[in-house]
């Protein structure tokens, strides 16, 4: 045999136990992922919130003895409400490990309300029914009213969205403006924390007298009671940064608006967005007192409407779709801080 084919034949005999060295080695790593998964899997399905979601879905079908003096609505509402709590706790589940214990404990916090809520009004009565209704009931709200809700929170949106941003963009630009130079910074930062201490609460039935409408009184409404604040927080801001990080940037012969846009924006935007959250909160809470004063339809107004007329499953089921609207809202500022801001100090 010549020495090319003996070099061949080598080299084929080398590859092939290779190739198995790396099959040998490579079944305990799968065979170690497929036993992670499945875990994994077993995780996800046999764990408390699970146990708990399927008494609460099983307590749901129990006999009512609220029935006997109250009328009861179906429970399907009730029931899709469990799907979707169980639903999101699996998402959550799916994410980063560090999330799980977390989203285990708020799952499992949930459905002990909901079974324990369910338990002393539905089953047992424990509680007058027209002050503590049944669970069923305030979520059956949903599927009786959807149509009215869903015209109140967009009516509701649209206020919050032209106070909320309308007043942001002014308090950052005046902000800046003000913060920037040192002399209109000292006059004009004392007025404005004397007047983002009054809540715009306090003026807002003098704004809807004097406003020609409810829309143009609630926008304004909104605006004060965010703009004040915001504005206040931005000077301070502006007028605290980084000496260091200004003399830097003078160096560099850089003109306003490129220290502007370039260092004085991005050295407060994380501050600003974190601020967000704050401020939406405080926007609902305006925006619904703000409802009540004059309005004929919103989140607030419904609300209030219920409470006026005693119907506390109507209030509730309200105050159970305002909650969790802030929570979107809040999420989505959530994020739009990932995604804009990279940085943090």
């Amino acid at each position: 045999m010549s020495v090319p084919a003996i070099a061949s034949a080598s080299a084929k005999a080398g590859a092939s136990a290779s190739a198995q060295a790396g099959a040998k080695a490579g079944a305990p790593a799968k065979a170690q992922a497929r036993d992670e998964e499945n875990l994994h899997f077993a995780q996800r399905i046999l764990n408390l919130p699970v146990l708990l979601f399927a008494v609460a879905f099983a307590l749901a079908f129990l006999p009512r003895r609220m029935e006997d003096r109250a009328r009861m609505s179906p429970i399907w509402a009730l029931l899709v409400v469990y799907v979707f709590i169980l639903a999101f706790f699996q998402y959550k589940l799916s994410g980063r490990p560090e999330n799980r214990t977390a989203a285990k404990d708020v799952a499992s916090v949930v459905f002990i309300f909901c079974i324990f809520w369910n338990l002393v009004t539905s089953k047992l009565d424990l509680f007058p029914f027209v002050f503590v209704p049944a669970p069923e009931n305030v979520f059956w709200v949903y599927v009786e009213q959807w149509d009215y809700i869903l015209s109140g929170l967009g009516r509701s949106m649209f206020l919050l969205v032209s106070g909320f941003f309308s007043s942001i963009i002014v308090a950052i630009t005046l902000g800046i403006a003000v913060g920037w130079i040192p002399r209109l910074r000292n006059a004009v930062f004392p007025i404005t924390k004397t007047i983002s201490t009054v809540p715009a609460l306090i003026y807002g039935p003098y704004i809807v007298a004097i406003m020609p409408t409810f829309t143009s009184a609630s926008v304004l409404i909104l605006f004060c009671g965010v703009f004040w604040s915001t504005f206040m927080n931005m000077i301070n801001r502006v007028g605290t940064i980084d000496r260091r990080i200004i003399d830097t940037a003078k160096v560099l012969n850089v003109n306003t608006p490129t220290m502007i846009f370039r260092v004085i924006l991005p050295y407060s935007l994380p501050r600003i967005i974190n601020d967000m959250s704050v401020s939406l909160s405080i926007s609902v809470m305006t925006l619904t007192a703000a409802e009540n004063v004059g309005a004929n339809i919103g989140m607030g107004r419904y609300v209030s409407r219920a409470l006026a007329y005693a119907n506390y499953t109507q209030a509730i089921a309200g105050i159970f779709f305002i909650a969790v609207v802030i929570t979107i809202l809040q999420y989505f500022v959530a994020r739009l801080k990932k995604a804009t801001v990279k940085w943090n100090y």
